[in-house]
């Protein structure tokens, strides 16, 4: 990419571009300055999807398939200075700020789609009989439900707590509890969507029930907004001493 008093020319690609199929707008980020690996000189860029050279080359299929993710090129697309978010330089910091946002909100719906999950094969093995006894008499059924369940109450308490530290003190001031919430949910959420198809059989393997679908589509979620991995170098990081949090609102370091 190259940069002008009142215009920058982007090219490249880009892929993983969600809602690229009616977005008037795609945010870019490319380096301006500085060199690979550098946190800072990176700038964020809204392109309008109809600019002359922006190219939409295929929308990707996933696991979670159809999906509206697009896979997009960028051939000497013109954008003024005011095209930039957040200031020259400072695109990491664009994502960075709605990044733990985004993560807990993550965390939240996967608690909840496990905990639909676990209600959901409680539901059945209660009323389901096979040779006139309920599913639910078996401690097979039972102890899987029970861990599930208790991890589910656990993972709840961390979410209320981290998001009402994160109101009053910052979103930064917690990111290692954010990132423990993000990816135990996430995790939590396949294995009760695994767990309730086994429950319900070949019920639960069919799309008769949302099952499938759940696991589908919280699946993504262990590798978007930062896979699990990432999550827990990052927690291993604020541990060990790697990284540091930024200071509560108020409270000086």
């Amino acid at each position: 990419m190259s940069g002008r008093a009142t215009a920058w020319v982007l090219n490249g690609e880009k892929t993983w571009n969600t809602g690229i199929h009616k977005a008037p707008y795609d945010l870019i980020f490319a380096r301006t300055s500085g060199k690979a690996g550098d946190g800072e000189g990176i700038t964020a860029f809204l392109v309008p999807t109809d600019a002359p050279g922006f190219k939409v080359e295929e929308m990707l299929w996933t696991f979670n398939m159809p999906t509206d993710h697009g896979h997009i090129s960028l051939t000497n697309v013109r954008v003024p200075h005011g095209a930039i978010l957040g200031g020259e330089g400072r695109g990491l910091q664009v994502v960075q700020h709605f990044f733990n946002e985004n993560r807990i909100r993550q965390a939240a719906s996967s608690l909840g789609a496990a905990q639909f999950c676990v209600d959901e094969s409680v539901a059945y093995a209660k009323k389901r009989k096979p040779f006139g006894k309920p599913l639910s008499a078996h401690q097979g059924i039972q102890f899987p439900l029970v861990e599930l369940q208790t991890q589910c109450e656990m993972l709840r308490a961390l979410i209320h707590k981290t998001a009402w530290m994160m109101d009053t003190y910052g979103p930064f001031a917690v990111s290692d509890k954010v990132s423990m919430c993000n990816y135990w949910a996430n995790r939590l959420c396949c294995e009760a969507a695994d767990r309730a198809m086994q429950v319900h059989g070949g019920l639960g393997y069919s799309r008769h029930k949302p099952f499938e679908h759940i696991y589908r589509h919280h699946r993504r979620y262990r590798i978007t907004e930062g896979t699990e991995e990432i999550q827990m170098r990052r927690v291993a990081g604020y541990m060990f001493g790697f990284m540091k949090q930024k200071a509560p609102k108020g409270v000086s370091e």
